[in-house]
């Protein structure tokens, strides 16, 4: 039997497993994750919700990234998304994104908002693709090993 993918929404409690998935998402040496107290904050939050995405093979479901988003009035934002790194470019990150969007559209959201790194081409290309365009930059946003910054492109999409 082949493994599929299922996507499911996530509470509070999946807390600690998002956090894990976080920091194997992002695993340059240095890059700050977001702990358990940090996702636990923010789906606390009104409007705010988190997409899991897991693999699922008979019995067993293998968490493999996230989707993790806040809608206030015609504003969205999605704060972080996470794909572990042996389950990238399978389009796993794209279909979040647009389960997110749909998600946003229906709590009446206009516009949808992110910060991707400058220094990270790949989920650019993937967010211009859905149709996000730059809109602004966050200087030193994202810290790096050894102290160092890195800017944020802050990036929108027309969601009506």
């Amino acid at each position: 039997m082949s493994a599929s993918m299922d996507i499911v929404s996530v509470g509070e409690s999946a807390a600690e497993l998002l956090a894990a998935l976080h920091a194997a998402s992002f695993s340059r040496p240095g890059d700050e994750s977001w702990s358990s107290r940090a996702f636990a904050d923010v789906l606390r939050m009104p409007g705010s919700f988190c997409l899991l995405a897991q693999l699922l093979d008979g019995a067993d479901a293998q968490p493999i990234g996230f989707c993790a988003c806040r809608v206030a009035g015609p504003e969205a934002e999605l704060l972080s998304i996470g794909v572990v790194p042996d389950q990238r470019n399978r389009g796993i990150a794209r279909q979040l994104i647009g389960r997110s969007i749909a998600r946003c559209r229906a709590g009446g959201a206009r516009d949808m908002f992110l910060e991707v790194a400058e220094d990270n081409p790949n989920a650019q290309r993937l967010y211009r693709s859905l149709g996000f365009h730059q809109v602004g930059r966050r200087r030193g946003y994202y810290l790096r090993l050894a102290e160092s910054r890195v800017d944020a492109l802050t990036m929108c999409l027309d969601l009506s």
